[in-house]
């Protein structure tokens, strides 16, 4: 872009947002004191006209001209928040969010005089590499990286991701409004340094938290006149109590007198991150941060090694239950639960859109992951490892930055009003459920999210996210996790040096 456009640029979008505070501030008045003028030479009072409500949650100006700018997007997967495209499993998305998301990108395009681009996407392997050669290259090839939490954060320590609070973003992007996560934001950055935003800018951020869903026959078969909502509500919907209701419910329904994926089941566990769902579900913690503020890994204590020993003994010793491999997880266990035969399938809640379970001719129930015991004050749940996650390049020229942070401002405000509702309440609560209590849980399960530092930087702190998965099958835990102390000390203490510097 050539530099005299680009500043005509910036100037429009400096004087746009200046705007509001100086019709607001005129004269030295705050917004709060006009209402009303008093002419001394009529000598009446003259009513201000009625402030009409906002149409978004911003502060930015109702129109901002930035003269047809293409904000340029690099994307491991997550297509969705910058493109009608299809999602993540290769399956179109239902209509009801695709056209909110038209009337999103139509809204945004006709506020801003503006548009996104997809510049390029990546697999999740090639994504960190692609934007490494692009910032290590000097090159301007993208505004902003759109990336998977696991396998792309740590490119905020690399040095490639701009601190965005020492650079001018946080003039424009208000991380206490409603629309931005700021439970998330704060636990996948260090300290106050801000590399990485997330939150209403894509409905997948709701879609990815883990939650039970529950085969609505299989569950009247065995346990009719029984209320499953109920048992939630009242808190007594835990680790123990899932164990004692799956009981019995396996059948050897090919009967080969062998265990296998043929037969019924009341839980199937992926060996992979749905366990690690099942984890932060019961209480387990990776992170503590003491009083000044120096993070640790605690995860080896007493609960954690209880924890474990609860989920092997139920997956392990007992034919009720059965672990899939990570790879046969996805199919095999959608497979057994629109099948009939399975009773609880951990899952994140974007399978309610899943169109096999859409067409289930039995009705299905959606609850929290349970809790490890009665003790346990609350349900908790936490997101797939895939968060979406948005930073922008160190090659971005300082003068943009205006421009780019009104466009993420803009768009996570405006996605949060025309796409969230629209899957949260429409698909989600409605269109997907099958009774008007599960729109209840849903409400509970997203009421319930927490996040993790030390969890989402796992590859980075000596592989600490496999740390469940990885060992499951073994009997012997605690001295695994006092094996890993060292390591993981060792590993976050280089991270957190990278982070500081």
């Amino acid at each position: 872009m050539k530099e005299s456009k680009l500043k005509r640029l910036l100037c429009l979008v400096l004087s746009g947002i200046l705007t509001l505070s100086a019709l607001s501030c005129a004269n030295g008045e705050t917004p709060e004191e006009t209402g009303s003028t008093v002419s001394p030479e009529a000598g009446t009072v003259t009513e201000e006209p009625e402030e009409t409500e906002k149409p978004y949650l911003d502060n930015l100006p109702e129109t901002m001209d930035l003269d047809g700018y293409e904000f340029r997007f690099l994307t491991a997967e997550e297509t969705d928040s910058v493109e009608l495209n299809d999602d993540n499993t290769g399956t179109p998305l239902d209509a009801t969010i695709s056209d909110a998301y038209w009337r999103r990108n139509e809204a945004l395009a006709s506020r801003m005089n503006a548009s996104m681009i997809l510049c390029e996407k990546t697999g999740y392997g090639n994504f960190s590499a692609t934007a490494t050669q692009s910032v290590t290259a000097g090159s301007d090839d993208y505004d902003v990286f759109c990336g998977h939490t696991r396998f792309n954060v740590a490119l905020a320590a690399s040095g490639y991701i701009m601190k965005m609070n020492e650079n001018g973003f946080m003039d424009t992007i208000d991380l206490s409004a409603p629309y931005w996560s700021q439970l998330f934001i704060e636990n996948i950055n260090y300290r106050d340094n801000i590399y990485w935003l997330t939150g209403d800018l894509t409905h997948n951020f709701i879609a990815i938290i883990y939650a039970m869903f529950v085969n609505g026959t299989v569950w009247g078969n065995f346990y009719p006149g029984e209320d499953v909502y109920g048992m939630v509500l009242e808190g007594g919907w835990t680790l123990d109590k899932m164990a004692s209701l799956c009981e019995g419910v396996y059948q050897d329904l090919n009967g080969n007198s062998e265990v296998d994926k043929a037969d019924a089941f009341g839980v199937v566990m992926q060996k992979g991150h749905t366990l690690n769902g099942m984890v932060f579900a019961n209480g387990v913690t990776y992170t503590g941060i003491d009083d000044d503020g120096n993070y640790s890994v605690v995860l080896n204590n007493e609960h954690t090694v209880n924890v474990f020993n609860k989920l092997h003994s139920i997956f392990y010793d007992t034919s009720y239950a059965i672990m899939l491999e990570n790879a046969d997880f996805d199919g095999t266990a959608v497979e057994m639960f629109t099948g009939d035969r399975l009773l609880f399938c951990p899952y994140t809640i974007g399978l309610a859109g899943n169109e096999k379970v859409r067409n289930m001719e039995s009705d299905f129930m959606i609850i929290p992951l349970p809790k490890y015991d009665e003790t346990q004050e609350t349900y908790r749940v936490n997101q797939y490892d895939g968060v979406p996650i948005y930073g922008c390049p160190t090659t971005v020229p300082t003068d943009r930055i205006p421009l780019i942070a009104a466009w993420l401002e803009a768009d996570c405000s405006m996605t949060s009003q025309l796409v969230i509702p629209a899957y949260y309440d429409l698909a989600l609560k409605n269109k997907y459920s099958r009774d008007a209590t599960t729109a209840q849980m849903i409400d509970l399960i997203h009421d319930s999210i927490t996040a993790d530092f030390c969890f989402y930087w796992g590859d980075s702190v000596g592989s600490l996210m496999d740390i469940f998965y990885s060992n499951i099958q073994n009997e012997e835990f605690a001295s695994k996790l006092k094996s890993n102390e060292k390591v993981w000390a060792k590993t976050l203490g280089k991270l957190v040096a990278k982070l500081e510097g």
